[in-house]
């Protein structure tokens, strides 16, 4: 989406003086840093036209497996609004007010610019090691290059290091938004998109589509589902409502139940004796569908540490006899993780 206006102009982009980076890498709470003709140098803003770190591209919100899905257009990253472009600096700038936490900013930049410093998230200038200049064609083109050999870099992107109270602040910020709030589920198809996926939110007062989301992944082998979000105390709700989702889609798309890696997305995992999980358990047992539930936090985690996951290996599969997916997270970020038991019910049910 273009960010000028006629009262607002871009002039200049960044670019490192040497474009030869080699490697990549960013620890917890600092900007990357790319190594570049011998040297290890911070990265910086590039000042990019079309920031990722800003907006996705239609595509991204769209899903192709799912032609007919009735979409939100909503573009922005940032599900509260606290990045904006500051034109006086030519710089993206991050309202720490408003900010809350999520990461998907600093998960999206190409090079590492976007950080968490204490409880603030900084942008990284850039410093001698870069130049500004002009915009046109040429460089425009030069620009997108340098990005696009960036992407073919693996590394990853560490974000912060989890501990409780970092996860009550996020928990508490996101606790203030009402059922009635677009915030949550946008969200949640963020952090979907954040882990590789093309991911569809429903639009707003569509009474026709029956499921919150829809999503694919960029991964091979190829993995597509519907997405049931429920962020209030009713997941014994969710349970059902995703057979109903499924069931459409099998209608209307085509899209065979064994095909369909179906996923509920919780604020919090509910407690046993709350039901959800002995109905997860007998949809298993009698239909054979392996319906996985992940966590908000989970969500987080995962995009935190660059994590790829594919859904398609059903490894989010949790039922009554199975109330943990700390195993499975721990796996995919190659780490403990440093959450207590039951924390927030973000791994497994709270005690």
């Amino acid at each position: 989406m273009p960010l000028l206006t006629k009262s607002q102009k871009r002039t200049t982009i960044s670019a490192l003086r040497s474009s030869d980076v080699r490697a990549v890498d960013q620890k917890y709470n600092e900007p990357a840093r790319l190594w570049c003709n011998e040297e290890w140098v911070t990265a910086g803003c590039l000042r990019c036209t079309d920031p990722r770190c800003m907006k996705f591209i239609d595509a991204e919100i769209n899903c192709r497996h799912s032609p007919d899905f009735s979409y939100e257009r909503d573009l922005n990253v940032c599900p509260v609004g606290a990045i904006k472009w500051n034109f006086d600096k030519e710089l993206p700038e991050i309202d720490n007010h408003s900010c809350i936490g999520c990461g998907l900013c600093a998960a999206r930049c190409p090079i590492g610019a976007i950080y968490r410093s204490g409880n603030h998230m900084e942008i990284a200038e850039p410093s001698s090691d870069y130049t500004d200049i002009p915009i046109n064609h040429v460089n425009l083109e030069a620009h997108k290059m340098f990005i696009r050999e960036l992407d073919k870099i693996h590394w990853n992107h560490q974000f912060q290091k989890e501990t409780d109270g970092i996860m009550e602040r996020i928990y508490q910020d996101i606790s203030q938004f009402d059922g009635r709030s677009m915030v949550p589920n946008i969200l949640v198809r963020n952090l979907i998109i954040a882990l590789n996926h093309e991911c569809a939110k429903s639009r707003t007062g569509d009474v026709y589509t029956r499921m919150d989301a829809v999503y694919s992944s960029n991964l091979k082998p190829t993995c597509k589902g519907v997405v049931e979000i429920e962020f209030g105390r009713d997941t014994l709700e969710a349970s059902r409502g995703i057979l109903d989702d499924i069931a459409v889609m099998h209608s209307r798309n085509n899209l065979d139940k064994n095909d369909n890696a179906a996923l509920v997305v919780c604020l919090s995992f509910p407690n046993k004796r709350q039901g959800y999980f002995q109905v997860i358990k007998d949809i298993n047992r009698v239909l054979g569908l392996k319906i996985q539930t992940i966590s908000l936090g989970a969500l987080l985690l995962l995009v935190w540490n660059g994590a790829q996951v594919n859904f398609l290996s059903r490894e989010f599969y949790v039922d009554f006899d199975n109330l943990s997916i700390r195993g499975i997270t721990e796996f995919r970020l190659n780490r403990r993780i440093n959450l207590s038991d039951g924390k927030l019910g973000i791994l497994e049910p709270e005690k």
